[in-house]
């Protein structure tokens, strides 16, 4: 018999493309494992350990996680992201990215952000043709540690379709800055980079921990 203040509540696993919990963990030094086991491997750069909860990312801080096919256009159909996230400012050149799967020219792929708010994470979506662009609020100064939800079907990008998002499980408003009027863009050929555009850049300057992607 087990008594439920005990018991700790489990995300459901259906989906699980990537998992990385951030702490030190069942990897070597120097890499993330992925608990989805999926082969994401991550490989870190100038990431502080023994900070639990969480890593800390300072300016040139970076997860190279790769472009195992698992994460290839994860948001085709539907998919989402789920971290916890505790900001000490808007990041390196007020452009911290929490995770990014674009080109070096951002023309190409999926990135979640801060666009210089200290209110607000920026979601795009590349396309052929206009990016899908929304941003929605979060505390982005030194606070306490915030869940962050963002679902997207990516499949919808030609029609307008538009990101959901939740702040510590609640509902929170979705502001479009452009709509998407064409097919996305592949982001295929390259590599998901946590904390850091793979152009190097615009660490996100903070902790972060528990970061997941679904295929729903």
């Amino acid at each position: 018999m087990y008594e439920a203040k005990y018991l700790q509540p489990q995300v459901s696993t259906k989906g699980l493309l990537a998992h990385w919990k951030m702490w030190d963990g069942f990897a070597s030094s120097g890499k993330v494992f992925d608990y989805a086991l999926n082969a994401n491997l991550g490989t870190t750069t100038m990431i502080s350990y023994g900070a639990y909860p969480g890593y800390l990312f300072v300016d040139g801080s970076q997860i190279n996680c790769g472009s195992d096919s698992t994460l290839d256009n994860l948001f085709d159909g539907g998919g989402s992201f789920s971290g916890w996230l505790k900001p000490l400012d808007q990041g390196q050149a007020n452009a911290g990215r929490v995770f990014a799967k674009t080109n070096a020219a951002n023309t190409a792929g999926v990135v979640l952000w801060c666009n210089a708010s200290d209110t607000k994470l920026t979601f795009i979506q590349s396309t052929t043709s206009t990016d899908g662009n929304w941003t929605f609020p979060v505390d982005m100064t030194d606070g306490p540690w915030q869940h962050i939800l963002v679902t997207y079907n990516a499949s919808t990008a030609a029609a307008g379709g538009a990101p959901v998002a939740y702040v510590n499980g609640v509902a929170v408003v979705v502001t479009e800055v452009a709509a998407p009027d064409a097919a996305r863009d592949s982001d295929a050929a390259v590599a998901m980079y946590i904390g850091q555009n793979s152009a190097g850049g615009k660490s996100w300057n903070g902790k972060m921990d528990d970061l997941m992607f679904f295929n729903r």
